[in-house]
């Protein structure tokens, strides 16, 4: 079920209006003859569609209300208590009370070793993710800087693997050349 505009003919929403201003200014005992003239030009299946209307609003109100008394209803926990009672009134943390504030360092509350989160990829979840490589890093360190290390630019569509490749290409031409300026100086 959804609600849906109703659209209205017009002749009917004059009347509904004279009949709601007569109200708002004489009161809805006082223009009973204007809320006949609304049953005389409305038609059947917008009279039906005004009812259903009030029926949806009543129970949207009467659940609204049904929600407020349950949220303001004293708990059984609370039952007979008020603030008076509370023995400890202080907020500071480690002074004697167990109340706590929402800082992140105040206490060991997001210490994953101690708290962990199913929810969380670290290392308490996966242990697989522990440091245990030997040189330094962590695993999957020399995979990610392998991917940057071959990532394409955007500017010259090279990569830091390219200018090494060529790098070493030149050096290996140097020293061929090298070697074949020694040779022919030495016969």
């Amino acid at each position: 079920m959804s609600l849906r505009p109703s659209f209205i003919p017009r002749g009917c929403f004059k009347e509904i209006r004279s009949y709601q201003k007569c109200a708002a200014d004489k009161g809805a005992s006082q223009c009973f003859n204007d809320k006949i003239s609304i049953m005389e030009v409305c038609p059947d299946h917008v009279l039906e569609g005004l009812r259903e209307k009030k029926k949806w609003t009543l129970r949207a109100e009467l659940i609204d209300n049904d929600t407020y008394k349950r949220a303001m209803q004293v708990s059984d926990f609370n039952m007979g208590r008020s603030v008076s009672d509370l023995k400890l009134k202080t907020w500071d943390y480690g002074k004697s009370c167990n109340l706590r504030s929402d800082s992140l360092y105040q206490d060991d509350r997001y210490n994953p070793i101690k708290y962990s989160h199913p929810h969380r990829m670290d290392n308490v979840n996966f242990p697989e993710q522990e440091y245990k490589d030997f040189f330094g890093g962590t695993l999957g360190d020399a995979e990610k800087e392998s991917y940057e290390h071959h990532q394409l630019s955007m500017t010259d569509g090279t990569s830091k693997a390219m200018g090494a490749h060529m790098a070493q290409k030149r050096k290996s031409k140097i020293q061929n050349a090298k070697a074949a300026v020694d040779s022919a100086n030495q016969h």
